[in-house]
């Protein structure tokens, strides 16, 4: 949840920038345009956000082919089960609690504060969403006793309501007019009734729906909000130019004179589509709907909408390159299968073999294990248990232990590790070569890797690695309660920076 907290964080920022673009220039120099153009710019910019995260994870899945690439582990798959190994492209940090017991001294977790702001956000959206739904339920069952259904043969059905200050449309998906109960000449009668028609026509309702849950997403960004009033103004004012472009003057007139009749402060909901929701931008609905001769744009507007257009796209190009890289990592689909070079031998150098600065050696890290309490291919006579420290998204982490030769790291979570069915669990070893032991020919460490299910240990990997570490993945057929372990099968000691588990 985190993730998606940066990703929808990021889009927003960019979304709002577009945004402010828009309202600004629609403000200063946007009177060239036909109301209708300048709807269907906003509409289509209340899509940019879910657009934009869309195209994100798309290229985020595209794989990267890197020519050069060298493998870091070589080794061969045991066992009756699917796997595959990745190769770790960075080293993961340092084990934080690890560090600050041999130092003294701990880095901040961003991961907290991070966590921390998720929640807040998720929290607001609850908030958001919930006033917005119980505003609305309230209003229309406050309106529904006092609707009273008229005999109007039009598309959407027509009520009047004593509690209706101005005709306005409701309804996202059975939509209805409802009109004031108040005496109406039938000129004015079938112009409400028409305006309302053309907003049911051009989904003006499901417009302002989805830009209420963008705002309830967004609801830290007060672009939304600027945007959100510019696309109900601007929906406005291009029902009045389609209407008016079908009346004559005195049919202008008698508009104009609705408008004015009408002008109030709303209905109270934000989720409908009035008539005259207020007085403030009368002046600019009846400018559009008496100026039949639209003036054409100067040079200077054509460059001012250029450039705007430039600036809209080298935005969205930017905010979709830095979702795509703020996307998490996909594990890689591609399996990969090595074998055993049985020529590759490890010799030993016989310098004295002592645990990298600040690191545990294992038999201190963890509690020695039974020998007879598993069966399999694994060495028994060094098996230890290391707690893992599990985080809020259920990922086990330790990390600064060093294990010897034959010592087999038990990874579990007290007793065991319960894994449901169809589960993939993900084994991350990233290993610290900064101590000279007995990899001296350069062909890196041999371990294993697998896990214990009924004290039978089924073996994933065998094989070396290099500095880069390894990934490696198998999906879960039985049901169970697991223990993961790493062994150490090279001649001297081995140094790991942190060992992960992820269970998806």
């Amino acid at each position: 949840m985190r993730d998606v907290f940066v990703l929808i964080l990021i889009s927003s920022l960019f979304t709002g920038l577009v945004m402010l673009l828009l309202c600004t220039y629609d403000l200063c120099l946007g009177r060239h345009l036909s109301p209708r153009k300048r709807t269907t710019a906003a509409t289509l910019t209340l899509a940019l956000q879910p657009a934009m995260l869309l195209l994100a994870t798309a290229l985020s899945m595209v794989p990267i082919v890197e020519p050069t690439a060298e493998s870091t582990a070589t080794g061969t798959f045991t066992g009756n089960f699917s796997a595959e190994i990745a190769v770790s492209e960075t080293a993961t940090a340092v084990n934080n609690s690890a560090t600050a017991a041999s130092t003294g001294f701990s880095l901040p977790d961003f991961g907290i504060v991070l966590g921390f702001l998720t929640l807040i956000w998720l929290t607001g959206i609850a908030a958001t969403a919930l006033y917005k739904i119980v505003s609305y339920l309230r209003f229309v069952h406050n309106l529904r006793k006092s609707l009273t259904k008229c005999d109007y043969d039009a598309p959407a059905p027509v009520f009047t309501s004593p509690k209706a200050t101005s005709p306005f449309l409701m309804g996202f998906f059975r939509s209805k007019i409802i009109l004031p109960d108040k005496p109406m000449e039938r000129e004015e009668l079938e112009l409400a009734i028409r305006h309302e028609l053309i907003h049911h026509r051009r989904n003006d309702i499901q417009k302002k729906f989805f830009a209420e849950l963008l705002k309830c997403i967004n609801w830290l960004n007060p672009a939304l909000y600027v945007f959100a009033n510019k696309l109900s103004e601007l929906s406005e004012l291009t029902v009045d130019e389609i209407l008016s472009s079908d009346l004559d003057y005195t049919g202008r007139k008698a508009y104009g004179g609705l408008l004015l009749k009408f002008a109030s402060v709303g209905t109270g909901s934000v989720f409908c589509s009035e008539l005259s929701k207020a007085a403030s931008n009368l002046a600019t609905r009846l400018e559009v709907i008496m100026n039949e001769n639209r003036s054409k744009p100067t040079g200077k507007q054509k460059i001012a909408l250029t450039a705007l257009i430039v600036c809209v796209i080298a935005v969205v190009g930017l905010s979709i390159g830095i979702c795509a890289a703020a996307m998490p990592e996909q594990a890689s689909s591609e399996q990969k299968v090595f074998e055993i070079d049985e020529s590759k031998t490890i010799e030993t150098t016989g310098i004295e073999q002592e645990p990298a600065e600040y690191y545990i050696l294992l038999p201190d890290a963890g509690e020695k294990l039974d020998e007879d309490s598993v069966t399999g291919d694994i060495p028994t006579r060094g098996m230890y248990l290391l707690n893992f420290t599990k985080d809020e998204d259920g990922k086990l982490t330790f990390g600064n232990v060093a294990i010897t030769n034959g010592m087999v790291i038990i990874i579990s979570d007290d007793c065991g590790i319960e894994i449901s069915s169809g589960n993939e669990v993900s084994i991350h070893l990233t290993p610290n070569f900064s101590m000279d032991y007995s990899n001296t020919d350069g062909n890196g460490e041999h371990i294993g890797v697998g896990y214990i299910l009924d004290g039978e240990a089924v073996e994933l990997f065998n094989g070396f690695i290099q500095e880069e570490g390894i990934r490696a993945y198998f999906t879960v057929e039985e049901a169970g309660e697991y223990q993961l372990y790493v062994a150490n099968y090279s001649a001297g000691m081995q140094n790991y920076e942190s060992i992960e588990v992820e269970i998806n």
